[in-house]
């Protein structure tokens, strides 16, 4: 049996590539997050659409069979066709569901009076994709399809065995109602971001952790990402680094202090994170919290999106101070 390839080696080797492509990127990259907002109309959608296009970029230079002679267009193009195929999916998706529902009504029963149980099963299928929401589809999927034990399922989708029974249960209890409509997702509870900040204020870092679901995932937007439990034991976290700073850095770089603050923007509850240097307090930092059950699922942070802070400060009234893409490197 042939040997399995390191797959820590090989995200050590990507990593140092990545970092490469973002400082290569960095010059055009307020370009490409204006021209996405453009697109979306949305601070969020628009920082998706730009990650995913950086994603794109990065792996097509992998095995592009031409030199690059502008980067600002190839970004630009990668950015357009990212957007879309994501405007195509949906498309296809609306017009499957149409397709479906006029099969149905074309094949509703069979010659002999009784439900078609072909037109059942796809009315059954154009439900599940119509009707339920994200969390509730996949639930649905990975159980009733895939046959996974509800802890499998939770450890997939980052979120308590609770809350897949009460996501199965409303899904199956939906696909039974023709006419229901999807529920959009929850916003974050304040009383979770105020836990959060209470937490973070005393210090309490196995807290914060415990805060999380098993599976739950911490993420650096755009540069780092560690999910479940054992991803933040030691001092080598994102939870350790963001109540403890980066102890490693010069002295140049650190905080005189740093406190957080609850904030909302677009109607979600979010966590602010202001610095103190040279007597200055700024906006640095954007947490967006998900949760499940009065505890976490996925932490987002928006540090290494500088345009996307910009706008948030913009907006709520806040002076900024970003324009980092990543972490930055020093020599020893």
């Amino acid at each position: 049996m042939a040997e399995i390839p390191d797959p820590d080696a090989l995200r050590d080797r990507l990593h140092a590539s990545w970092e490469a492509y973002v400082d290569l990127i960095a010059p055009i990259r307020p370009d490409l997050w204006a021209y996405s907002r453009r697109l979306t109309r949305s601070v969020w959608d628009a920082e998706d659409l730009v990650q995913d296009t950086l994603l794109r970029g990065f792996g097509q230079l992998g095995h592009l069979g031409q030199n690059v002679r502008n980067l600002r267009a190839y970004m630009l193009r990668a950015c357009s066709n990212t957007w879309i195929d994501g405007v195509r999916r949906r498309a296809n998706e609306a017009r499957i569901l149409e397709e479906r529902a006029a099969d149905l009504r074309a094949s509703d029963s069979s010659a002999d009076g009784r439900p078609d149980e072909r037109a059942e099963l796809r009315d059954a299928g154009a439900r599940l994709l119509h009707q339920l929401a994200p969390q509730e589809r996949a639930a649905v999927v990975l159980k009733d399809v895939f046959e996974l034990s509800i802890r499998e399922i939770a450890a997939i989708l980052a979120t308590s065995e609770g809350a897949v029974k009460d996501a199965l249960h409303r899904g199956r209890g939906r696909l039974r109602e023709p006419d229901a409509a999807p529920e959009r997702r929850p916003a974050p509870s304040t009383e979770l971001v105020d836990r959060f900040i209470e937490l973070y204020d005393a210090k309490d870092v196995g807290g914060l952790v415990d805060l999380l679901v098993e599976g739950g995932s911490a993420e650096n937007v755009g540069f780092g990402l560690q999910y479940g439990r054992d991803a933040f034991e030691g001092t080598e976290n994102f939870l350790y680094k963001s109540v403890h700073g980066h102890e490693e850095w010069p002295e140049s770089f650190q905080p005189q202090s740093v406190r957080l603050a609850a904030g909302a923007f677009d109607g979600e509850a979010l966590v602010l994170c202001f610095a103190t240097r040279g007597g200055e307090e700024a906006l640095e930092q954007v947490l967006r919290i998900e949760g499940v059950d009065g505890r976490i699922a996925r932490l987002r942070g928006y540090a290494f999106c500088p345009d996307t802070i910009r706008e948030i400060g913009a907006a709520l009234d806040h002076p900024v101070r970003t324009g980092l893409y990543r972490v930055p490197t020093f020599e020893a």
